[in-house]
């Protein structure tokens, strides 16, 4: 073996010195990138129709974010028994706009846009789950159905009367 390296060492030094350049060039080559890729619109064409509607009808008295995960919205009372649980099952849900006010950003209204798959059986039960948890925190949540077109005063008149409430 002492032989095989004796008369093949060039070899040997120059394998190594690949070897450590490899290992050089992937320490300063920087991270590797991560496998996220935007989603592109995050809005639907039927929820950017409502949201244009809805910017109309609230003429800049409140700002309107959309797709509010429900987790920034709401917390878990400080008294409640298995709290990760209950934050559980708000962290991963969003609501798909929320009004706030101009000056402080403090939310006012949160509203559902209900399509046809709110009939199913476990849009139900999720519908349920968010009017209780709303009702609970003391932030009204408006439901709006899907629409070709919206009456502006109608829906500004449903919002007032949920704000004001």
């Amino acid at each position: 073996m002492l032989n095989l390296i004796e008369s093949h060492w060039l070899f040997f030094v120059i394998l190594a010195m690949i070897i450590a350049a490899l290992l050089l060039a992937r320490m300063y080559s920087g991270p590797a990138r991560l496998p996220y890729r935007a989603r592109g619109r995050i809005m639907t064409n039927v929820e950017a129709k409502f949201f244009r509607s809805l910017q109309q009808a609230v003429h800049g008295d409140f700002l309107i974010f959309t797709m509010v995960r429900l987790a920034d919205l709401l917390r878990v009372a400080d008294e409640a028994s298995n709290k990760r649980m209950w934050f559980n099952r708000i962290v991963a849900k969003h609501v798909d706009f929320v009004l706030c006010d101009v000056g402080s950003l403090q939310p006012l209204l949160a509203i559902e846009l209900d399509d046809a798959s709110h009939e199913r059986a476990d849009r139900q039960e999720r519908d349920k789950f968010l009017e209780d948890a709303f009702e609970g925190a003391g932030l009204p949540l408006l439901r709006i159905k899907i629409a070709a077109d919206y009456d502006l005063n109608m829906l500004r008149k449903l919002i007032d009367d949920r704000v004001r409430k």
